[in-house]
């Protein structure tokens, strides 16, 4: 028997080496059903079903093996993952409250915030915004956490709450003092010098300068710099995903200077120190955790975000938010919502290219009854579930489409929601796998309509669904992240756009779309597509607008 455990072991060892995980587990399973309290089994077992994803399995072996008193701190860190993996916040506070004393610090600073991605109820939503203002609280109170950026880093801490109908400018300020006052290198103060250089100089930073959201939406703008007045430079992490080849383009033109930055933190500040810039431009704020701390510094005279994460970020430090005329109409109430002063470009703030790809056929074009929302499972409010029940209750032919996460847990998540209100419907929902670029613009096209989530909604997405022009039915409030598609329309010039003010003329619209006879839903297409050919896609005066407010805001914050 021992002999045979012993060849069975040193087998799931090899597979294990050979990166064949799947085999392995079933070795070490084997092996867990003839010693089950061997804590070398344990270990592997829980390694192998770490690697297979079968996160389940690995919380309950890990607490298997605790309750044989075999816990081990890393252990306890990979449970906490795992847990993390589940979307199971309720579990993560608990084991953080008890195991305090054996593990990474910066959990201490976690368990102020921590949250689900996906809310199973606006009460679950309120219990964690209220413990965690209370929590927040106390801790800036107490002052007592020391941490180092990158021994201890944690995700930027306002991003879920985003996804909310609620005005962040309170608790944004609350966890930026909380983050500031939990990392001693972000209470860094530097000199920065008046600068005389021949042309403006500013620095772009992202972490998503390649084929993502961010650089779709804002790459057009950079480029389009005037460089007779604008000295542009581009830094990057360099994260096995590179950089858009356009970039590379315009460097060897010596249109712009691309600087990767390092990995350590001190390392990036003085790379971006060095550079003596007069503009600090973020995209984005909030999506990033490995540049998210950056903007805590003054690292030039003038630091400006837009809405690549559309949230204000409650930092002193940025000075600015730019916006847009479409999209803030009442600007003293706007600015309500922001701890920076609001730039407002006169059109959306984006030179947005229209896709290259080969369309379709019109006949793909034409089917009704098919509703879609495209977007990443965590902008599915509670109260979206209703739009989606009644839709199903009224439409008896409606085929309702998600795209499913790469976190498997956030489509279950929603699945059970839904089921849980709408049991005698949910065969008309399906979620789908991921798709390619090209086939997720497809998949818009083949549409009838398309869902835009409620408080936090498309962006990006509808600019490409402008390729074919399917309509988006918008529910906007007062915030910006909900706001963008109402914008679109707006710049389009759409004539009577599905812009709605309550969930019945949203559920209502959106019936009506789906069911217009199939050369109707492809005129409309076609009108849509042609609006956004003609004041959506490559807008020359979007771009002359965004240039005009730097050079304003250059000028001025030199006199």
């Amino acid at each position: 028997m021992q002999k045979s455990s012993e060849i069975l072991f040193q087998k799931g060892i090899d597979h294990f080496k050979n990166k064949n995980f799947k085999e392995s587990e079933k070795c070490f399973e084997n092996l867990k059903n003839i010693l089950p309290s061997n804590k070398d089994v344990l270990k592997n077992l829980i390694i192998c079903y770490f690697h297979n994803k079968k996160f389940e399995s690995c919380e309950k072996t890990i607490e298997e093996m605790f309750s044989l008193g075999n816990k081990e701190n890393k252990f306890i860190e990979l449970l906490l993952l795992i847990l993390k993996q589940q979307d199971k916040a309720d579990k993560i506070l608990k084991l953080i409250a008890k195991e305090k004393k054996n593990i990474n610090p910066k959990y201490n600073l976690l368990e102020k915030f921590e949250r689900s991605a996906i809310p199973m109820s606006n009460e679950e939503l309120d219990d964690f915004r209220q413990k965690t203002s209370n929590k927040v609280d106390g801790a800036i109170a107490e002052n007592a956490i020391n941490l180092k950026i990158d021994e201890h880093l944690l995700d930027p801490p306002l991003f879920y709450y985003s996804y909310e109908k609620k005005n962040n400018l309170e608790l944004s300020k609350k966890l930026h003092i909380l983050i500031r006052n939990s990392y001693p290198e972000l209470q860094q103060n530097f000199q920065i010098e008046n600068i005389e250089n021949k042309k403006i100089k500013i620095g772009f930073i992202s972490e998503f300068f390649f084929n993502h959201t961010i650089s779709k939406l804002f790459k057009g703008l950079i480029l389009g710099l005037d460089t007779s007045i604008f000295d542009i430079n581009i830094f990057y992490l360099d994260n096995n995903k590179g950089l858009d080849h356009e970039f590379f383009e315009n460097e060897k033109k010596k249109l712009l200077k691309i600087i990767p930055l390092p990995k350590e933190f001190n390392k990036k500040v003085d790379t971006i120190l060095k550079e003596k810039l007069d503009t600090i431009f973020y995209p984005d704020i909030g999506f990033s955790t490995k540049l998210y701390y950056l903007t805590f510094l003054r690292l030039a005279k003038i630091q400006i975000t837009s809405w690549g994460h559309p949230e204000t970020t409650g930092n002193p430090n940025i000075d600015y938010f730019l916006s847009s005329k479409l999209l803030e109409t009442n600007f003293d109430n706007a600015q309500k919502h922001y701890s920076e002063k609001l730039l407002l470009c006169d059109f959306l703030p984006m030179y947005y290219s229209k896709p290259t790809i080969k369309k379709i056929s019109d006949e793909d074009l034409q089917s009704n009854n098919i509703y879609s929302c495209p977007q990443t499972m965590f902008k599915l409010h509670p109260d979206f579930d209703e739009i989606i029940s009644r839709i199903c209750k009224e439409d008896k032919k409606a085929k309702i489409y998600f795209i499913k996460s790469k976190e498997e847990i956030f489509s279950k998540k929603i699945y059970k929601r839904l089921k849980e209100k709408m049991p005698n419907f949910i065969d008309q929902v399906t979620f789908i796998n991921s798709l390619s670029g090209e086939e997720y613009i497809h998949h818009c096209g083949r549409a009838s309509v398309l869902l835009d989530p409620l408080y936090f909604g498309a962006g990006n997405s509808f600019h490409e669904s402008m390729f074919y022009g399917t309509a988006t039915v918008t529910m906007p409030t007062n915030f910006l992240r909900s706001k963008i598609v109402e914008g679109a329309y707006k710049q389009m010039e759409i004539i009577d756009p599905p812009i709605v003010k309550t969930i019945d003329e949203y559920v209502s619209s959106a019936i009506k779309l789906a069911n217009l006879n199939p050369k109707k839903i492809l005129e409309k297409k076609k009108y849509y597509e042609n609006c956004a050919d003609k004041n959506l896609f490559e807008n020359e005066k979007a771009l002359k607008s965004f240039q005009n407010i730097l050079i304003e805001v250059c000028k001025k914050n030199k006199s």
